[in-house]
């Protein structure tokens, strides 16, 4: 796995390294043309962006593009006033138009629609709406872009800095762990988690760093779920003194959190988390049961499949489902009986659970989110997404494609980003649609997703309506 994310880096840094030539190559191609009364009113063009004059800044770009019509700064110039405007129809057709006309100067126009979307939520006056730019920056792959998210470290919101320590663990830049544990030291515990979260998630060494030395500055943190994730995080990186340690915070837990404690035992993927595990999967708090049976499905052992085969039955819906799906985990195919009576459970969400540990064990029941995406709850056709993208696939790209016309901006969401993962060029034409949805948060996942993508399939031969 290390191999592979050193792969992942130099090819990252490569394709870099080909766009700033690129781009050097653009702008003697089409910069250099341009005329001094040209360069004089994009000077001009740019003082009235600044000073939110986006018509003055439209009249004056398309006024340079009459004289020099494959100028680059102009154009970027009047894709920003277009969507400064709220005219992203008219940014995307002006692209196309250019990609008629001048071709090579096509791509770093689609970047600055791209950049232009995200960058108004980033500014944005609504948390919400600043943490879908900043996902959105994650979600595109690109650590090139990491500089438009560091300002949000300090963010007053703390759920966007919460998701901007995300995202830096998305895009693993050359700075990564510099970043992740000047995070570490954020006042919020909440923030703290993402921080061990995004360090967990790097394996046992990373830039020739070994990270259980940096996760046990966690082991002492005020915030209780941060120190049993970095122990769990330890464990399962090999530290023999990690696990009764964390066996040791968990005995110490209110009853009120030792969900937190259940999640670490599963994150540890310690084969001495087994028994414990068990023994909360028959636990009288219906919600400690369901942590169990989630936590099960982070380190699947044969040793649970008769604890979760019983849990089918439960009476709590939430633990039935986790069931399901964890049983399909296991790879078991004696579940197969089993988890096909849940088919028909009442609860929508158990349903599609049970078709997602079908799945998992070789069974397709499509129908069963077909229907999910019908639900009147939002929250269901939520659900139904995200298990779509988890085991479908690829083959779950149609089912995803109708969602977009959901009428909940979330459920947009959710297909949105689904489709960015996985989907390849054949996704782009539709996501580029959706980047001129009535919702600013959805166009933001969109333009992020659109990057992507093109992050993907850089460097590959495309059709020409790939792009």
């Amino acid at each position: 796995m290390g191999k592979d994310r050193v792969k992942k880096s130099e090819g990252r840094r490569a394709f870099h390294v080909k766009c700033v030539l690129f781009g050097v190559l653009l702008f003697f191609l089409f910069h250099v043309g341009c005329t001094p009364e040209s360069d004089k009113r994009l000077v001009e063009a740019e003082q009235a962006y600044a000073a939110k004059d986006y018509k003055q800044t439209l009249a004056l770009s398309e006024a340079i593009l009459q004289s020099s019509p494959n100028a680059l700064e102009a154009h970027e110039m009047k894709i920003r006033a277009l969507i400064a405007l709220n005219d992203i129809p008219g940014a995307l057709a002006h692209h196309d138009a250019v990609k008629k006309t001048a071709p090579g100067i096509a791509p770093p126009l689609m970047q600055e629609i791209m950049l232009s979307i995200i960058k108004i939520s980033l500014q944005h006056e609504n948390f919400f709406v600043r943490s879908a730019g900043i996902k959105a920056i994650g979600e595109m792959g690109d650590p090139a872009f990491i500089p438009l998210i560091l300002p949000r470290f300090r963010d007053p919101e703390t759920f966007v800095r919460f998701f901007t320590v995300e995202a830096i663990g998305q895009l693993e830049g050359p700075d990564i762990l510099k970043l992740v544990m000047a995070a570490g030291t954020d006042p919020d515990g909440m923030v703290r988690v993402a921080a061990v979260k995004v360090l967990a998630s790097l394996g046992q060494t990373h830039q020739g760093v070994a990270l259980n030395n940096l996760l046990a500055t966690f082991t002492q943190d005020q915030d209780l779920t941060a120190r049993l994730l970095a122990l769990a995080a330890m464990s399962k990186n090999g530290d023999q003194s990690a696990f009764p340690t964390l066996i040791a915070e968990i005995e110490k837990l209110p009853a009120k959190a030792l969900a937190s404690g259940i999640a670490a035992l599963g994150r540890s993927q310690n084969p001495d988390a087994i028994p414990y595990l068990k023994t909360y999967l028959q636990d009288k708090d219906d919600m400690l049961r369901m942590y169990a049976a989630e936590a099960m499905g982070e380190m699947p052992r044969a040793a649970f499949y008769g604890g979760l085969e019983d849990a089918l039955s439960d009476k709590d819906a939430a633990v039935r489902g986790s069931a399901a799906t964890t049983l399909g985990k296991l790879g078991d195919r004696r579940a197969t009986s089993r988890i096909e009576k849940l088919i028909s459970d009442p609860d929508p969400m158990v349903r599609v659970s049970a078709a997602e540990g079908l799945k998992r064990l070789g069974k397709s029941r499509l129908d069963l989110y077909e229907a999910a995406l019908l639900n009147p709850d939002y929250g269901v056709r939520h659900f139904a997404i995200g298990s779509l993208r988890r085991v479908w696939g690829a083959e779950g790209l149609p089912l995803l494609s109708k969602a977009l016309e959901d009428e909940a901006p979330r459920v947009r969401t959710t297909a949105v980003r689904a489709i960015g993962e996985v989907g390849e060029a054949e996704s782009l034409a539709r996501l580029k649609e959706m980047m001129k949805d009535s919702d600013l948060s959805v166009r933001t996942y969109a333009a992020g997703n659109v990057g992507r993508i093109l992050n993907k399939i850089a460097g590959k031969p495309l059709k020409k309506s790939d792009h």
